[in-house]
């Protein structure tokens, strides 16, 4: 039932209006020329047309929903009626609302909508009009606008005909608003930079995903930055929307087990090696659960599939770093991307991914930040075997108690507390080492202790430490909250 219910969600054909519509230039292959493209922003897919087929602007081809008459007033505290349009009969476009300013006489309507088919201008019909016809036409208003608005249906788009300067009976494909290609937004990636590289496009950005079996795409060019910036954030946050709904289905919809229910997912892109001396920036789908972070090469397409990572490592024996560009020496300068962090885990296998901008890096290390917390407070404890005083021992990190030095029974032969600790070093080998003190006058007091999976202590150790000074802050934020009622 599951599999059927993600299928269907997956191939329905909704008739809303649209997120957000426009034109750009775009491909759907890699090396195919740029072309203009009606792109349309849905729910759950974005959606690209043939734009250059449209030969005119013909209302009668088109299927108008959702039509409306409204009045805009500009009050003196107004500069503006708060929205501008794109299109006109040189662009061989309808003309259009592109964005609406929030704010605004046009937001406060409540009626004016990014997308929106303009029709009629104070009462003069805009079909055959230019761009500067549009613009004179609005000033000619002064202080107040009526807008005839509608919306074209996203149903009927890919199968209306349009006028090609033959008669209705002689239309062809080439008067067709054809279908190029339709990317399914649920895990797809939005990117700024060349596919597998550290090069930034400087005015273009690449749309990535799956429908479960090949990988689709499509490359855009903005006309400008604002105009790229607008349909990043766009597509960017329907991504992060459909990625945290399918995160409530899957938790909903399966009978996992506690601390396999999914807590975030979306995806990054990784640097592996293409061969013995390069490295490329492949996509990758990355999966936090209450207790794991699983890595996919591509979004799983069955139920199973969840359950098979690439990669899984426990969120309590990893440490996440930000990299330090320019200055990390792990990456060649020619492969350095902004906004990345290193995962090291306690095998000592590391992974190194990207972020499209700081905001979804923070963002990233919040949700594995805090999921670290939560699997820590459910483990409470985690034993590693060693050597003490030439005894074999556990050496346990408790979340309440601290360091343990327990025998096999567990039976605690020594014992400190988080707070004491100082100062901690290895030996890169098998001993760590843990100075502690409470204060400056105080003697040290050294742990010296072999363990047989050092690194992967050292990753548990920094693992209930955060989670230990999380909790302290907690608590003291409790108190300053029931001390102020």
């Amino acid at each position: 039932r599951l599999l059927a219910r993600v299928s269907l969600d997956r191939e329905i054909m909704t008739s809303e209006r649209p997120i957000k519509a426009g034109t750009l230039h775009g491909k759907a292959r890699r090396h195919a020329p740029f072309r203009e493209m009606l792109v349309e922003l849905q729910k759950n897919r974005l959606v690209a047309y043939h734009y250059d087929k449209v030969k005119d602007t013909t209302l009668a081809h088109y299927t108008i929903v959702n039509q409306r008459v409204v009045q805009l007033e500009k009050l003196p505290t107004d500069t503006q009626f708060g929205f501008t349009f794109e299109g006109g009969v040189e662009y061989q476009s309808p003309i259009k609302i592109n964005k609406v300013y929030p704010d605004t006489p046009a937001m406060k309507s409540g009626e004016v909508y990014e997308g929106d088919v303009i029709f009629e201008l104070n009462g003069i019909s805009l079909w055959g009009k230019s761009h500067s016809d549009m613009t004179k036409i609005a000033k000619d208003g002064g202080k107040t606008m009526t807008l005839h608005l509608a919306c074209l249906n996203p149903r009927d788009i890919g199968s209306m005909v349009l006028s090609s300067g033959k008669g209705e009976s002689e239309s062809s494909a080439e008067g067709e608003l054809a279908l190029i290609a339709e990317i399914p937004l649920l895990m797809a990636s939005v990117c700024k930079y060349e596919r597998g590289t550290a090069l930034v496009r400087s005015d273009g950005f690449e749309v990535v995903s799956s429908n479960g079996k090949q990988e689709l795409s499509l490359l855009f060019n903005a006309s400008t930055a604002d105009l790229m910036t607008e349909w990043i954030s766009a597509i960017s946050d329907t991504v992060k929307k459909l990625n945290k709904n399918e995160v409530e289905k899957w938790n909903t919809w399966t009978e996992l087990e506690d601390y396999e229910q999914i807590l975030h997912m979306g995806t990054v892109h990784e640097l592996l090696p293409a061969n013995a001396h390069y490295k490329v920036w492949q996509r990758k789908a990355l999966v936090v659960t209450k207790g794991h972070l699983n890595i996919f090469s591509s979004l799983p397409d069955s139920v199973e599939g969840w359950f098979r990572p690439e990669e899984s490592y426990s969120l309590h024996q990893i440490t996440v770093k930000i990299m330090k560009l320019p200055n990390d020496e792990r990456v060649q300068s020619s492969q350095k991307r902004a906004n990345s962090i290193i995962v090291q885990s306690g095998t000592g296998k590391s992974h190194i991914f990207s972020f499209e901008s700081h905001h979804e890096l923070e963002s990233w290390l919040k949700e594995l930040h805090d999921a670290s917390i939560t699997a820590v407070n459910e483990l409470k404890r985690h034993s590693y075997r060693g050597i003490w005083n030439d005894m074999s021992v556990l050496f346990t990190i408790d979340i309440d108690q601290g360091f343990l030095v327990e025998d096999m029974h567990h039976t605690i032969l020594w014992s400190k507390p988080f707070s004491r600790l100082k100062h901690s070093f290895d030996d890169g080998s098998s001993q760590l080492n843990l100075k502690f003190g409470k204060h400056e006058n105080e003697s040290i007091e050294l742990l010296a202790i072999k363990l047989e999976d050092l690194y992967m202590a050292v990753c548990t150790i920094e693992a209930f430490m955060i989670a230990k000074v999380a909790s302290q802050d907690m608590k003291s934020l409790e108190r300053v909250l029931n001390a102020s009622h």
